[in-house]
């Protein structure tokens, strides 16, 4: 049975989850369909990408804008990454690390704001930086 709740605990669900995430947290983009068991277990498809967020969370702008909490939407602050890194595909799947690099979420990745899902538009391209905002609504809208 799907919920729905108000704007409110969902803003407070995703400020724990930046909470968790701490300082220095990264996030990294992988194609396919994230693993039935969660990140507890390794990771599946191919890493196209790497974001490495703020010293203070992934709020901070790191070189971009200053994210936001706010109508049950997460946008991430800016984000550092190393272009050269990147591997070319449509990533599926989103996984989220503590600074320490411990797994705490497997998020699906979608073009459109779709509840539950991270935004992201395009395609990863080897050599070319990844622009734009991270959005991530809460999956009980």
């Amino acid at each position: 049975m799907a919920t729905s709740d108000a704007a409110s605990l969902r803003n407070s669900k995703l400020t724990a989850f930046v909470t968790a995430l701490g300082g220095s947290a990264y996030a990294r983009l992988y194609t396919g369909t994230k693993p039935a068991g969660g990140p507890s277990v390794a990771a599946t498809g191919t890493q196209l990408a790497q974001l490495n967020f703020g010293s203070t969370n992934i709020l901070d702008a790191n070189g971009g804008s200053a994210g936001s909490v706010t109508g049950g939407v997460l946008t991430c602050g800016g984000y550092s990454q190393t272009a050269a890194s990147h591997t070319a595909g449509t990533p599926g799947y989103i996984r989220w690390f503590t600074s320490a690099g411990v797994a705490l979420r497997d998020t699906d990745v979608s073009a459109a704001a779709v509840t539950g899902n991270v935004q992201f538009n395009g395609t990863v391209a080897t050599g070319v930086n990844i622009t734009g905002a991270i959005t991530y609504t809460d999956g009980d809208a």
